[in-house]
């Protein structure tokens, strides 16, 4: 239909548009009266006079009204009027439109459209005229229209057939989608085709459409029973093990095999070696078998998999208490002492050990029961300084002066020297910060430990490469003994045994590569010879004895330890720090003192005594440069002054002299730098000061601190030196005129300048003085006492520069102006006379009972500024007024709200004024102060700070002027509906008494504003009347309530409960027993000590052996083997894995035994390595003969070896079963060695 709409309109003339179907009405002049023109409109015509024309007749009247539509024209009628239409409408009024399409006008299936007073036709293609009645012969098929080999067929129009083309549209220029239709199955790919389509499937899908799923399960692929799962079928994913969770078709091709149990692979072939993961554990041999193994067990373990020890101890074997310890097929009886005392031994600790009963055990050595082979005896472990079975050998020797001992050492020892091993222990004290312990090689190669700024170094040399080690951080220069250790082997280690350390032992290590070279035997001479006591020496395990060392006269060591504590007596004065040398001792002296033992002090020189003009000067008799030091002591009370000026005759003077008190030190008047700090309050001062590149440094707390910059300048020899002043007494004014005062000890660098001749003074060098004047050798004090400047009566004592008046009892003051009033005790009973300013005051706690309020005024003669408060109570009220003042606007207030403190000040310029309220209670009946005072007494507002029980000062929010306001003759009140007791009270320093007393003589005082009485003294109910407090408690005191302070070991209200003093385990090894504020421990065995915290030390005499590290246990010991070493003293080598790398070739086995291994072949080869093919024709039996034999041999090992297994199966049944195990025969084992028998893993053993 949409072609048929594709047309032009030509139009006829009078009409016009797109479908011709405007028309002109005027076109056909249808006004035709005179004087009338023609108007067109949308909606017809109309004939409208012209305005100027003649002859135009008016209307009508019934046509006025204009009553025809359509532009039909309205003409007068006998008794109306009548419509004249336009073609195309009727009626009375041509209002019926004519349907000129009603008749069917248009021909060949065009279609007709009407419009008014005409229809048009529009004709379908073919066809043409104005009812298309023509037939056009259009020839479209001559241009080939039809695409892909269609046919055309000519009508009207043209038609292609697309039949049997495999395309369609109006040109068959559509290729037909087939796949549209989705026809391949099983998510396959449809591949368009001419006149077709193919489906590219996925694996494990046939079929034109993939419609077919291949069964990959139908030649039972899956061997040794297994369940065959095709991939494609969607239920086994999610469900099946090896399965994804979901199905996808790009993994739907083949099969996966579900293996019965013990079989592997993707069709099940394998059978899986389940001794593969080693399964038998503590050495079990694995037999494979299908679906699983058999672990045949070593000794003393069982299980599936042997993991199972046996449990030796289930039996109970160990009696009298002991701790059984299960061991590998075997067991360990810990025994532990009777309540008696008695000591048990033996295998099962049933045989009470006798062998200490009598000992020959000396020098407080521990005496240590044993029991072997049926015989009781002992062993005895000594103590630091003794050896040998008895422990009767001293091994303590000492040197009294720097040396050393030459010792011959065996090239090989037992353990293993010829490795380039070695060990060395001893013990040693000493005072000295650096010192060799002990020296072995020469120049090249070398071992050895010292003692470097008090800290231990041990450094090994082996071929040009060093391995230093430090214990940093530990001193050992404190004359205490301190055991120490150095081992070569594997690695060079350093242990000190310190309580500071990590199990009480310090260890540094490096590792050393593995060589041959040897430490030589040699010594060199020692320059830090050792001076101190050594002890306990060990060289590769073997003891060196006093006894076998060459302790001659000629020899600088000597038997025992022969120790005199120097710095006991403190023979250093004058604050000398004593330096203990062992064999002597040096002091060093501080400032200015000197001589061996401090007591020389360099003498002082006094200038300007009694006001006169001191100096002196000196000249440099060599150059001292730009770079310098300077320092001196100095004592004055004048606070301006020259003290020291140095000229070198060109530039300016560097000066130092006193102002306000403080060093000042100048080059020019601009160039000035300042030492912070009093210098002139009458004490001895220490200056010293550095002059480098122009920068000047003041020694200050040990350290040099920076000052400013000067200009360098340079002093050479021939520069002179004033001190104190100048000969010219006006050279002098400009620095603050002469020094007054005490100079002592100046040294410039090495050079100390002496005033006075000295008889033997060589330390330091001295300045040549060329001139002196007034000088008085020593501090010396003005006479200030010549003035009597002591009043009444007061005597008058010279301190120095300055004076002391001791004045009678009833004066004080410096010169003894101000009288004591409370010398004269003018207080009634009960009270405390306080000394103020111009008179005193009796002061006394007071007792209020919440209905007593007192009431004070300040008298006219205050005059000081009132800008502090404080209170002192103790109370158990919740709310009371401690202290209340108003006047007009101003208020102060000191309350308790709600248990808390509140202060409150609300006076001067200030709007906000200050409040605070404590965050804690203060009712707990204990005494409590508070004190307050202005930050800025002198301002008009100020902040406030506020002290609550001696805590820090508190800064209040917001501001208030001073208290000044209660000088106006305001009420202050005390004690407003309060119960409890108040004590110091004070505003502005003036006190609050609460005694009732006649005139005070000071000006200054607050007074009862109207007589009352008050009761003396802080007193609520006695609670401490009736004793309380249990068991020696103290009861205190805290008004109508008491606390109990408990003596030690007793807690409690009332001290009724003893504290358990177990409570947190204080016994380490042992258990408590609680006693009164003590416990006691018994201490297991092995522990000894308060709290059983000391393992007595079962290392002193092991016999770990290559460098094995003692590691001291329990009431025994064990060895800690180096790498390559094992068994219970580290006395076997480790066997060498002789299967690495793998000797077998085509997948054998190794299996390493002693200094050997053994090839386990698979069944294809055959050989020491499995390097023999035994498919190979004559590899194994050249001969037929052995063909035969061989065979039946192995049978028969085969059928020998079931039995045995059968055997030993039969055995392992019946021991675990029957418990037929008996260890007593190893009762004879012996308490000290009862772990021999326990076999562990190396490297690490255990000896008890």
């Amino acid at each position: 239909y949409g072609r048929l709409l594709e047309y032009q309109c030509v139009c006829t003339p009078g009409s016009a548009g797109a479908d011709c179907d405007s028309v002109d009405e005027c076109e056909s002049s249808p006004c035709t009266a005179p004087g009338f023109e023609c108007v067109d409109s949308p909606s017809g015509y109309t004939c409208r006079c012209q305005l100027d024309g003649e002859g135009c007749q008016a209307e009508s009247s019934v046509c006025s009204s204009q009553p025809c539509l359509n532009n039909g024209t309205c003409v007068e009628a006998a008794g109306g009027f009548r419509c004249l239409c336009l073609p195309g409408f009727s009626g009375a009024t041509c209002g019926d439109d004519i349907d000129e399409c009603a008749s069917g006008p248009c021909r060949n299936g065009a279609i007709c459209r009407d419009s008014a007073g005409q229809y048009s036709c529009f004709c379908v293609p073919g066809f043409q005229g104005s009812n298309c009645e023509i037939d056009i012969d259009e020839y479209e098929c001559a241009s080939e229209p039809c695409q892909n080999g269609a046919l055309c067929n000519d009508h009207v129009g043209y038609h292609c057939d697309c039949s049997d083309t495999g395309f369609e549209g109006a040109h068959c220029e559509l290729d037909i989608l087939e796949c549209a239709s989705d026809p391949c199955h099983n998510s396959a790919t449809c591949l368009e085709g001419i006149k077709g389509y193919s489906c590219a499937c996925w694996p494990g899908y046939t079929g034109q459409d993939c419609e077919e799923d291949v069964d990959e399960c139908v030649t039972q692929p899956c061997h040794n029973g297994g369940l065959c799962l095709e991939r494609s079928n969607p239920a086994h994913y999610g469900t099946q093990p090896h399965f994804p969770s979901n199905f996808s078709y790009s993994q739907a091709a083949g099969f996966l095999c579900q293996c019965q149990p013990g079989f592997s692979g993707e069709t099940c072939f394998t059978n899986i070696d389940e001794c593969e993961s080693q399964p038998c554990q503590n050495g079990g041999r694995c037999q494979d078998l299908v679906n699983g193994f058999l672990c045949q067990c070593l000794p003393g373990y069982s299980g599936v998999e042997c993991a199972v020890n046996i449990n030796e101890c289930e039996e109970g074997p160990c009696k009298n208490g002991a701790v059984c310890e299960d061991g590998i097929a075997d067991y360990s009886c810990h025994c532990v002492p009777g309540q008696d005392g008695t000591t048990w031994g033996g295998k099962n600790c049933s045989v009470e050990l006798t062998g200490c009963q009598t000992h020959d055990c000396q020098n407080e050595a521990l005496c240590i029961p044993t029991y072997q082979a049926e015989s009781h005896g002992h062993l005895c472990q000594c103590q630091p300084g003794f050896y040998d079975a008895t422990c009767s050998t001293p091994t303590t020797f000492s040197f009294a002066s720097r040396g050393y001992l030459l010792m011959e050492l065996p090239e090989d020892s037992e353990n293993g020297r010829g490795a380039g091993g070695a060990n060395v222990s001893l013990r040693f004290r000493t005072t000295l910060p650096s010192a060799v312990l002990f020296y072995q090689g020469h120049e090249a190669e070398y071992l050895f430990l010292e003692l470097l700024d008090g800290i231990l170094h041990a450094e090994l040399k082996r071929e040009d490469v060093g391995y230093p080690l430090f214990l940093k951080g530990l001193r050992v220069d404190d004359g205490q003994w301190h055991k120490v250790e150095v081992v070569v082997h594997s690695t060079v280690q350093l242990k000190l045994w310190h309580g500071s350390c990590e199990a009480g032992v310090c260890l540094q290590s490096s590792p050393v590569p593995p060589g041959t070279a040897l430490i030589p035997q040699a010594f060199l001479n020692l320059q830090q010879g050792f001076v101190g006591c050594l002890q306990d020496l060990q060289v590769d395990a073997e003891a060196v004895l006093p006894a076998d060392l060459p302790l001659g006269e000629s020899s600088p060591a000597r038997p025992g330890c022969d120790r005199t504590e120097w710095c006991l007596s403190q023979p250093c004065s004058h604050g000398g720090l004593c330096v203990d040398l062992w064999a002597t001792f040096r002091c060093d002296c501080a400032r200015p003192y000197g001589g061996p033992a401090c007591s020389y002090e360099h003498p002082a020189a006094t200038f300007g005594l009694e006001n006169s003009t001191s100096f002196a000067s000196f000249t440099l008799s060599d150059s001292l440069g730009a770079d310098f030091n300077l320092s001196f002591f100095l004592r004055s009370r004048k606070p301006d002054g020259l003290l020291l000026q140095l000229c070198n005759g060109t530039g300016p003077c560097l000066t130092l002299y006193l102002r306000d008190g403080q060093l000042s030190i100048e080059m020019s008047p601009t160039d000035t730098v300042t030492l912070p700090g009093n210098l002139v309050d009458g004490r001895r001062h220490l200056v010293a000061l550095s002059f480098q590149g122009g920068s000047v440094s003041a020694l200050q707390s040990d350290t040099f601190v920076e000052l400013g910059q000067l200009p360098a300048q340079a002093l050479g020899d021939g520069s002179e030196v004033f001190i104190g002043g100048h000969p010219n007494s006006d050279s002098a004014e400009l620095w603050g005129g002469y020094f007054k005062g005490c100079l002592q000890d100046i040294q410039l660098n090495s050079h100390r300048i002496q005033f006075f001749q000295v008889e033997n003074n060589t330390l330091l060098e001295e300045l040549n003085r060329t001139q002196t004047g007034n000088l008085v050798n020593g501090c010396i004090s003005d006479d200030t006492c010549k003035s009597e400047p002591c009043q009444n009566g007061g005597r008058c004592i010279v301190t120095w520069n300055d004076f002391h008046c001791s004045c009678p009892a009833n004066f004080t003051g410096k010169f003894c102006e101000e009288k004591v009033w409370c010398e004269s005790d003018p207080c009634p009973e009960a009270t405390t006379c306080i000394d103020v300013v111009a008179g005193y005051v009796c002061l006394a706690n007071a007792t209020f009972n919440s209905y007593a309020a007192l009431e004070f005024t300040a008298n006219t003669s205050v005059t000081r500024t009132l800008s502090s408060l404080h209170v002192d109570f103790r109370t158990r009220d919740e709310d009371a007024v401690l202290l209340r003042a108003v006047e007009e606007v101003d208020s102060l207030q000191v309350a308790i709200k709600n248990s808390s403190l509140l202060v409150d000040i609300r006076s001067g310029n200030s709007i906000e004024g200050v409040s605070f309220l404590s965050p804690q209670p203060i009712t707990d009946g204990a005494w409590h102060s508070v004190s307050v005072s202005m930050e800025e007494p002198a301002a008009l507002s100020s902040r406030w700070l506020l002290r609550l029980d001696g805590s820090v000062n508190v800064t209040l929010q917001g501001s208030a002027g001073s208290l000044d306001f209660l000088k106006n003759n305001a009420l202050v009140i005390l004690a407003e509906n309060f119960t409890g007791c108040l004590g110091r009270v004070q505003i502005g320093g003036i006190f609050l008494p609460f005694p009732a007393h006649g005139p005070y003589p000071q000006p200054e005082q607050f007074q009862w504003a109207r007589p009352g009485s008050v009761q003396l003294g802080c007193s609520g109910a006695d609670v401490c009347a009736s004793s309380p407090c249990l068991n020696a408690g103290t009861c205190q005191d805290l008004f109508n309530s008491f606390h109990c302070a408990c003596s030690v070991g007793w807690a409690g209200q009332r001290c009724e409960t003893n504290i358990d003093d177990c409570q947190p385990s204080p016994c380490v090894h042992g258990d408590c027993v609680d006693a009164v504020a003590d416990f006691q421990c018994d201490c297991f065995r092995g522990f000894i000590g308060k709290r059983c915290d000391i393992n007595v030390d079962d290392c002193v005499r092991h016999q770990c052996l290559n460098g094995a590290t003692c590691v001291d246990g329990v009431y025994g010991y064990s060895c800690k083997c180096p790498p390559q070493y094992s068994g219970p003293r580290c006395d076997c080598q480790i066997n060498i894995n002789e299967c690495e790398p793998n000797p077998c070739q085509n997948g054998g086995t190794c299996q390493d035994s002693e200094n050997r291994y053994e090839c386990v072949c698979s069944a294809s080869f055959t050989g020491e390595r499995c390097d023999i093919n035994v498919r190979t024709p004559g590899a194994l039996f050249p001969s037929p003969l052995i063909e035969v034999a061989v065979p039946v041999a192995c049978g028969s090992v085969l059928l020998l070896s079931i039995g045995l297994l059968f055997l030993v199966l039969t055995a392992r049944k019946r021991r675990q079963s029957e418990g037929t195990y008996s260890p007593s025969q190893q009762e004879v084992a012996g308490a000290r060695l009862e772990m021999d028998s326990v076999l562990k893993v190396p490297p690490e053993e255990r000896l008890i």
